[in-house]
């Protein structure tokens, strides 16, 4: 598995603290605001954002997945942006996470078990 993080050195086969360590200094603005954990065949899981503000992802074979909640407690309506250095994603109300449930889905996928089942996903049409 390879860690890549934005403006950080990849890291191979990292290790659950290395992980958890990475994606806590996540912030929608600052010099680190997505990362990625990667397998072998490709698949991997994305996060955008940081601390209160995060999107999830997924990619399992050529589908990707965006992460939604059943129950969203959000302030943020359909459409609002999330906006981090790679650019500006309109989320739905049900698809903002925080950085523990991001952390959740990561340790999960990096540990090969099932991701939290807290976590939905929808197909994303690319």
């Amino acid at each position: 598995m390879i860690l890549e993080c934005e403006g950080k050195k990849s890291i191979v086969s990292p290790t659950e603290k290395q992980l958890i360590n990475t994606l806590k200094t996540l912030k929608s603005h600052g010099p680190s605001s997505f990362a990625s954990l990667t397998v072998s065949n490709g698949d991997y899981v994305q996060v955008a954002g940081g601390r209160m503000t995060c999107m999830l992802e997924k990619r399992e074979g050529v589908s990707q997945y965006r992460a939604y909640h059943d129950n969203p407690s959000t302030p943020f309506p359909d459409g609002t942006i999330l906006s981090f250095s790679a650019g500006d994603i309109p989320l739905k109300n049900d698809e903002w996470f925080n950085i523990g449930e991001a952390i959740d889905a990561f340790t999960c996928f990096l540990k090969k078990n099932k991701l939290p089942t807290s976590i939905k996903w929808r197909k994303v049409e690319l």
